[in-house]
């Protein structure tokens, strides 16, 4: 499932960790891990007890946790499906079909708790049960056939986003290389985040050419990218010939809410995915710092320490030209 849906991930965490650091490849995977499985295990652990305590006198937790993994897998199938269409025909997909995917496989994953009530409150025998007592227990023949095609399908879709994935990564291998000092800043387009979190004109890396320009990849659950804001706001404001561009990975609404909150003047936009992964942001904090002629001139992962130094230098060599 990860290799279906979260290959490039991976494979760019590992190329940090062999091209950058071992730590930050690390903490690129843990994150790339935690995106991925974090909604499907809470809902595990909470599906698994909410049917032990509808058991009763019966329960079994083992068993408990047996009917809801069936009951969680709508919340992998749905994803696994809309990743590997997604990304084999390359689409650009609104929000708003996010949403309604999401509704439709947790309608799915509930009614399938809610069937598992039952089972959840039966005997479970002690130890394994005798060969008979299985065969008699089996389904039937019309529950087997199409619960084996469906078990079919999902390994297809599996084959097919591995390979999907694979084939991108050939012919794009590029864009993976972890953004490092020297390097010619890769053109964007990104959208601003505007009132309530809509989403409005582009900003476009070439037209800030001739500015010393600082990325910031941030998220509103990152603590660290927070405390950190204060400092770039700090720039900014002393240096309005600067361009600082926070680009938000996770909530364009709680993003917009926090910069009304505080004033920030600096520029808000939302990522969308391709932009992160081409510079490196699978690790946040994550800044780069980009000179008048769009080339990468410092990359500070997980820390933001001494970023003025970096623009004022920058300052005074175009001064100095």
């Amino acid at each position: 499932m990860l290799a279906a849906t979260e290959l490039r991930g991976l494979f760019g965490a590992a190329w940090l960790g062999i091209a950058v650091h071992a730590g930050l490849g690390l903490r690129a995977a843990i994150q790339v891990l935690t995106r991925s499985l974090t909604v499907e295990l809470a809902f595990l652990v909470i599906a698994a007890l909410l049917l032990w305590l509808a058991a009763g006198k019966k329960r079994d937790l083992g068993r408990a946790f047996d009917l809801a993994c069936v009951a969680a897998l709508p919340l992998l199938i749905v994803d696994l499906a809309a990743t590997v269409v997604v990304r084999t025909f390359e689409l650009a997909v609104p929000s708003i079909v996010g949403v309604i995917l999401a509704g439709i496989s947790y309608a799915w994953a509930g009614a399938l708790l809610a069937l598992a009530v039952r089972p959840a409150r039966q005997h479970s025998p002690a130890g394994p049960l005798p060969a008979a007592e299985v065969i008699r227990r089996a389904p039937p023949g019309e529950v087997i056939r199409p619960a084996r095609g469906a078990g079919w399908a999902v390994i297809a879709l599996l084959l097919t986003g591995v390979i999907v994935q694979s084939v991108w990564l050939a012919r794009h291998s590029e864009s993976m290389r972890p953004m490092t000092q020297g390097d010619p800043a890769p053109a964007f387009a990104l959208p601003t985040i505007t009132a309530g979190g809509a989403l409005g004109a582009p900003v476009a890396l070439p037209d800030l050419h001739g500015k010393v320009i600082v990325l910031d990849f941030w998220a509103t659950w990152c603590g660290p990218c927070i405390k950190a804001m204060p400092k770039l706001e700090l720039i900014a404001r002393n240096h309005p010939n600067v361009a600082v561009i926070a680009i938000n990975l996770d909530d364009a609404a709680a993003a917009r809410a926090m910069w009304d909150t505080a004033h920030y003047r600096m520029t808000l936009v939302a990522d969308d995915g391709p932009v992160s992964e081409r510079y490196g942001g699978s690790t946040i904090p994550h800044t780069v710092v980009i000179d008048q002629s769009g080339i990468v001139r410092r990359v500070a992962r997980g820390s933001s320490n001494s970023l003025d130094v970096t623009v004022r230098a920058l300052l005074a060599e175009q001064i100095r030209k």
